[in-house]
């Protein structure tokens, strides 16, 4: 029997120093255990509404109180879910890349064109993408680095569309929630909802409570956590092309 090698196996086989796809694998079961209890409490609301409609007219206090209630609380179960999801994603992203690029260091830096901005990097700084180097200076800034060094290397030919703004919507997001908690400053939220409309992510990637233009609590929807999930894969799958042709060359 022949087996087929795929070029997520390649890169897998790259970064094998961690175990990315048995960390994949717990973080959907998490996730797909957050979904199926979000719509078990969905489902309970719908059935209180349907009973609040059909209850008797002289006394629904009791049921609209259950019922707000019940509202109020899943309101901050999803974003403790949301909050489960942004910390289990964004550390495996940045995780992913860091042992991407290490396994892909070079004992030089061959081939550096003068004006490649990291080339005036050491050999342990131009392979950290937590590193951006601008004018012979560096700082620190993730997401740049992720886009100068994989523009360094050549990776972003292979790397997945919509890459910049998933990890600048993913990264903001994780910011917010692990330094405001589930409902931020007001100045936080409208600053977030200017970052959606200015930089461009698209409009459902973020759900809000209430839905309205002055929402208290942000959370990733579930089309964002897909897409993030599906960005690893490519960017699984592009490191492995990536790793191959430079085995052609």
């Amino acid at each position: 029997m022949t087996i087929r090698i795929t070029h997520r196996d390649l890169a897998l086989h790259l970064v094998r120093e961690a175990d990315f796809e048995a960390h994949l694998l717990a973080i959907k079961v998490v996730l797909d255990r957050n979904q199926e209890h979000e719509e078990a409490t969905a489902s309970r609301i719908s059935a209180l509404r349907a009973e609040l409609c059909h209850a008797p007219s002289e006394n629904p206090d009791l049921l609209q109180f259950e019922l707000m209630e019940r509202l109020r609380d899943s309101a901050f179960l999803d974003a403790a879910h949301s909050m489960s999801a942004v910390g289990m994603l964004a550390p495996i992203v940045e995780s992913l890349f860091v042992s991407i690029f290490q396994a892909l260091r070079n004992d030089e830096q061959k081939g550096l064109e003068a004006e490649d901005p990291r080339a005036v990097a050491s050999q342990n700084d131009y392979w950290n993408p937590h590193l951006v180097f601008r004018s012979g200076q560096k700082s620190t800034n993730l997401i740049e680095g992720i886009k100068q060094l994989s523009a360094s290397t050549g990776l972003v030919g292979v790397l997945p569309d919509l890459l910049e703004e998933t990890l600048s919507a993913l990264f903001a997001y994780r910011n917010k929630m692990l330094h405001c908690g589930f409902e931020w400053p007001m100045h936080d939220r409208r600053k977030f909802g200017e970052r959606i409309q200015t930089e461009g992510w698209p409009s459902e990637w973020f759900e809000t409570f209430p839905s309205d233009d002055d929402p208290r609590i942000y959370y990733m929807s579930r089309s964002f956590i897909d897409h993030c999930l599906k960005t690893i894969d490519q960017v699984l799958d592009g490191v492995g092309k990536y790793s191959l042709q430079l085995e052609n060359e």
